[in-house]
Order: C-alpha cells, then sequence, then structure tokens
C-alpha cells in the first residue's frame, strides 16, 4: 500500500507509466502527421497533450502552435484557450489585444465559460477599454446558464455598484448558490455581506460560517478575514493566537516550509523501493555502487546526504543532479524541488520547473501534481523558459 511521507525526497514509483493525453488510438508521430494536414481533432488533441504534459513534456509553445492551426479554422475551444495563452503570456509574448480578439470570436457560440473569459477582460480593461456595463452583460448571459463563476463575478459587480446599480441583496443571492456549492470567493464575499451588514442582517455567526468555509481551501482573503474576527472576538471566541496563526497561513507562498508542501499536496512512497536508513553504514554500504552510476544507488546517496544529521545538503544535490540526468523521474522531480527551494543548490525557478517538466513526462500522477503546483508560483516568461530548456 503506498503511504504518505513527509520526506524531502519523493520515493515514487521508477517505472513510466500511462499513456499520453486521453486515450488515442494513434501514435503521436501519426496525429502530428494528420494535424499537419489539416485535421482540428488532431490538432486540438496535441494542443491538450503538449498543454498538460501527459506523456510529453510539457511544452506550452507548441500546444500554442496547434491551439492557433485549429483557432483558424474556427474551432471556438481552440479560439478561447488559445485567447487565454496569449493573456497570460504563455507559450509565447503576451498580446492582450490578440487575446481579445481571439476571446471575442469564441464567446460568440455562447458557451457560459467563453463568455465569461470575454467578460474578464472587459472588466479589468485588457485589450480593450474597460467597460464594466459590458461585462455585466456577459456575466448575467453566463450566468443564466448556470457556470458558479460567473455568478460570482456578477455578484462582485452588484456589491460594488460597477457597470450595474449597487445592489447588496442581489449580489447575496448571486453568492448563496455558489457558496453552498463550496466556491471559495462567494463564501468569503457571503460572510463579508453578514459582517457588514449589507443585503442582510449583520450577523457575526453566519459570517464566521461562511468564512470558516472559504478558509478551508487556504482562500488567503478569507484566511485574513477570519483572523480579524477571531482577533476581535466576533462570532467566535477572542483568541490572539489563532488569529495569528491565519494570518500567517494567509501569507504563505513559497516560504511555507517544505514538510508543510509535501504534507498539503500529498505525494507518496513506494515501499518496493526499500529506502535505507538514515545513518552512516547505509551512506557507505551504497557509495560504492553510486560511484558506478547505478541512478537508483545515486538517488539513495542523495535521499541519506539530505536527510541524515550528518548529511550534506551540497552533496546530496550532486548525487540527485547525477541521477537526473540519466533519466530517473524520482531524482528530476526532487532536483526541481532543490532549486525551487534552494537547498543545496542556488534558488533557481527555471531550473526547477525544468527538472520537474521533465520528471512529468512519465505521467505519474504525483509527478504530474508535484510540477503543478509549483506552476501558479512562478511567472509565464519562466514557465516558457524552463520549457525551453526542457525541450533540449
Amino acid at each position: 500500500m503506498l503511504q504518505k511521507t513527509r520526506l524531502l525526497l519523493l520515493s515514487l514509483s521508477l517505472c513510466a507509466g500511462g499513456a499520453a493525453f486521453g486515450q488515442q488510438t494513434r501514435s503521436l508521430e501519426q496525429m502530428q502527421q494528420a494535424a499537419r494536414n489539416g485535421d482540428v481533432e488532431a490538432q486540438m488533441t496535441l494542443a491538450q497533450t503538449y498543454d498538460a504534459g501527459i506523456g510529453v513534456a510539457q511544452d506550452y509553445s507548441r500546444a500554442a502552435h496547434w491551439l492557433r492551426a485549429a483557432a483558424r479554422q474556427g474551432n471556438t475551444q481552440a479560439q478561447n484557450r488559445l485567447g487565454k495563452y496569449l493573456q497570460s503570456g504563455l507559450g509565447g509574448q503576451q498580446d492582450n489585444a490578440k487575446a481579445f480578439d481571439w476571446l471575442s470570436r469564441a464567446a460568440q457560440d455562447g458557451n457560459p465559460e467563453h463568455l465569461a473569459d470575454l467578460a474578464l477582460m472587459y472588466e479589468n480593461g485588457f485589450g480593450t477599454p474597460q467597460d464594466f456595463a459590458k461585462a455585466a452583460e456577459l456575466y448575467r448571459r453566463a450566468h443564466e446558464k448556470g457556470l458558479s463563476r460567473a455568478s460570482v463575478r456578477l455578484g462582485v459587480l452588484y456589491q460594488n455598484g460597477t457597470g450595474v446599480p449597487q445592489d447588496f441583496a442581489k449580489a447575496r443571492d448571486l453568492y448563496l448558490a455558489p457558496a453552498k456549492a463550496g466556491d471559495a470567493q462567494a463564501q468569503n464575499n457571503l460572510g463579508l455581506l453578514y459582517v457588514r451588514g449589507t443585503g442582510v442582517a449583520q450577523d457575526y455567526e453566519q459570517a464566521a460560517f461562511w468564512l470558516k468555509k472559504a478558509a478551508q481551501s487556504g482562500q488567503a482573503q478569507a484566511l485574513r478575514n477570519l483572523g480579524v474576527m477571531y482577533e476581535n472576538g466576533f462570532g467566535v471566541p477572542q483568541d490572539d493566537e489563532m488569529a495569528k496563526a491565519l494570518y500567517k497561513r494567509a501569507g504563505l507562498h513559497l516560504e511555507r516550509s517544505l514538510s508543510a508542501l509535501l504534507e498539503q499536496t500529498g505525494f507518496v512512497t513506494d515501499p518496493r523501493l526499500n529506502l535505507p536508513p538514515l545513518t552512516p553504514e547505509s551512506l557507505q554500504a551504497q557509495q560504492d555502487a553510486a560511484l558506478q552510476g547505478d541512478p537508483v544507488a545515486q538517488f539513495f546517496m542523495a535521499y541519506l546526504l539530505l536527510l541524515s544529521p550528518q548529511g550534506d545538503p551540497v552533496e546530496g544535490a550532486k548525487w540527485l543532479q547525477r541521477a537526473a540526468r540519466k533519466g530517473l523521474p524520482v531524482a528530476q522531480a526532487n532536483l526541481g524541488v532543490l532549486y525551487f527551494r534552494g537547498l543545496g543548490v542556488p534558488q533557481d525557478y527555471v531550473s526547477g520547473y525544468m527538472w520537474l517538466t521533465r520528471a512529468a513526462t512519465t505521467n505519474q500522477p504525483e509527478l504530474l501534481r508535484l510540477r503543478d503546483d509549483f506552476r501558479n508560483q512562478i511567472t509565464a516568461a519562466q514557465i516558457n523558459e524552463a520549457q525551453a530548456l526542457a525541450r533540449q
């Protein structure tokens, strides 16, 4: 049975597993040939494959290439995704004007997701003059089709009176269903309405109820707001220590401890690896095989040097690099983590994400989750640079 661990080293199965994105009936080469011949389905499958990085190295520039090919043939899913790529700068240069153009084309199909994505451009003035009224109209159409995030954004517009007349009761109604369904932003916003008594009777206990739900997801705003509630004893027992803990959690990003990161993301170990005990004797026993070039032994050396009390993070990182260069996915993944943490190596987010990208090509769910966790903590330009290095 796979067991959770807080170990820095992610001891995963050494076998590459799974197919590329979806259950493809054609090989990657056949898919590429079909895509070059104008097959929209093949173009979209390749775009999704490179976007997800399942079975291949994640590569947003290649995903963007195939999205553009499908978008030019009128595929609205491709048009929408390409617009979001251009807006974020993934896979190439950020270009809000082109992003707005593609998102506008996609929204013509009436898909609520596409309507909401275009509304966000109008709301923020990305690639087009800011227009809250137009954003509200698009959010309303998406809300009427049942899109939760559109309901929340429309609620914010009503709460602030931007693009629509200010109406706290309307905002409350728009937040309620998404909040009950688990939307953290809706829960936070609903809690604030109860704190302030706007659109509802002031009720600190109800406010704390909704803020606690939002805070459970780690939503930073909710953590801060709930901290204020505990600091002042509003709807909860007054508790300065709890308030401090919530404020601390709200400020955690890359500074969080590595053990907390591993615990949160639930990485697993494969007991079949039979990790050696953290002793000087184990270190000596592994050294001969590691020096002969055995990547698993090199990985074990890194494990012992990084975690044992007599360990040396710099030497541990060197052994991990040797195993990673031999293609051992678990070594590549852990080396990526070291670069993000600056442990045994200079902190380097690009190198870290490059190694995580290489490791994730094995299609192991744990490695995919690890890569995607760090993806949200670096810039689009850093991701693009890392993926270019991974291609080499």
